[in-house]
């Protein structure tokens, strides 16, 4: 509620003017008429009076009902109706409208039960009955940014507790606590918002990762475009699309009985370490795996203790692995890894680790325990090599010398 809640002569006037019924309301616990126009006065009678009590001039039981009413409007929006039984006025509806630079001044448009739609007045509430119904938020403003209007569904993303924001410069540092990504963001809007001034005959969108009401973060697009003298934005929560999006992603990338990198993500990593070392001068190794005899094990076991082995030799494997390097599989029991930055020592390491950790302790697969071993080939990328695939054939055939020499040891691939 504002702290001095008064009306100018001015607005007295354009308010007297208006034929509908209207009355200006200072909210609050014991809610005060700050101006009736003639049209309220003689809906409700001489009660309706300025500087009234909201409980004189419509009775104590309407009174508190629209108090209830104003007290779960949003301190943003379009506002909202209730019909009331006024006693000897009969059956009204209030249109109700917070002022949005005092969200403690509300506006209410009143019309007699069953009376039909006349005027300006009506034809407004009508417009935001309909903007309230849609499943879109719609933001209106004037063309210094002041807020106009916001339906429910713009309030359900961006009503924040206990403010009201009157201007739209008000919303960027709730929606964007990040003061890097909120300076980020407000240089996109600006851009945005010229080609929507240069543009204006279709709507301009901005997407942006912001902080809602509820303190989640959400992914939302923004449409907006000039209308003559406003300025009409409309928000679009594309937050399910874009994870659903991202999990599709994510599956076109990820093997998915063990959740690591498929052969495709492998070669796209390999083509871009080999093009990073080449860059950089640095050292790039690979080591390719494979697990011993596995098929006995799903010939004697069957596939289910099968894949319980391949997804424990994953996880092993991963976990004995560098924080930069990947993990792939590229077969059916055939692992590759890459490990950027690394030397022979470095790699040699790194192998004998992920050797112990796969062969060490014996992997529990459903009912059965497996003492699985792997072999491991492991090569260094070479000023020769002519493509990325070359380091690959020689780490695959440093795993085949492993292999062909007893199995359950790393080879690295001869100089």
């Amino acid at each position: 509620m504002a702290t001095d809640p008064t009306l100018s002569a001015r607005e007295r006037r354009l308010i007297e003017a208006v034929a509908s019924p209207v009355l200006v309301i200072a909210a609050g616990n014991d809610a005060v008429i700050l101006a009736a126009n003639p049209a309220a006065r003689r809906l409700l009678g001489e009660r309706a009076a300025a500087r009234r009590r909201l409980a004189e001039a419509l009775g104590p039981d309407a009174a508190a009902a629209l108090a209830r009413a104003i007290g779960a409007m949003a301190l943003n929006g379009a506002g909202a109706g209730v019909t009331l039984d006024c006693g000897a006025a009969g059956a009204i509806r209030f249109e109700l409208a917070r002022d949005p630079k005092d969200p403690g001044l509300v506006v209410a448009t009143l019309r007699p039960e069953g009376a039909p739609p006349t005027g300006a007045a009506d034809e407004r509430a009508e417009l935001r009955a309909v903007l309230e119904s849609l499943p879109v938020g719609v933001e209106l403003y004037d063309r210094d940014f002041n807020a106009l209007f916001y339906n429910s569904a713009s309030d359900a993303l961006f009503d924040y507790a206990g403010v009201a924001i009157a201007h739209h410069d008000h919303w960027w540092r709730l929606a964007f606590p990040d003061a890097e990504a909120r300076r980020s963001a407000r240089q996109d809007w600006r851009r945005t918002v010229a080609a929507a001034r240069a543009d204006p005959s279709r709507a301009h969108m901005a997407e942006w990762t912001v902080r809602t009401r509820d303190g989640g973060d959400r992914v939302i697009q923004f449409f907006y475009r000039f209308l003559g003298e406003r300025y009409a934005l409309v928000l679009w929560d594309v937050t399910e699309q874009r994870r659903l999006e991202a999990e599709l992603r994510s599956a076109a990338r990820t093997d998915a009985l063990t959740g690591a990198a498929n052969r495709r993500r492998f070669g796209e990593r390999l083509a871009h370490d080999v093009a990073a070392a080449r860059a950089g001068g640095g050292p790039l190794a690979l080591i390719v795996l494979d697990i011993d005899h596995f098929k006995a094990i799903n010939d004697r076991f069957g596939h289910a203790v099968g894949d319980d082995a391949l997804k424990a030799v994953a996880d092993r494997a991963a976990r004995a692995l560098r924080r930069d390097d990947m993990l792939a599989r590229v077969g059916g029991e055939e692992f590759a890894a890459l490990l950027p930055q690394a030397g022979r020592a470095e790699a040699k390491t790194v192998a004998e680790r992920l050797h112990a950790a796969v062969a060490g302790t014996p992997i529990v697969a459903g009912a059965v325990t497996l003492g699985v071993t792997v072999s491991l080939g492991v090569a260094l990328l070479r000023d020769s090599d002519g493509a990325p695939d070359d380091l690959f054939a020689r780490a695959d055939a440093a795993l085949y010398a492993a292999k062909a020499s007893g199995r359950n040891r790393v080879v690295f691939e001869e100089r």
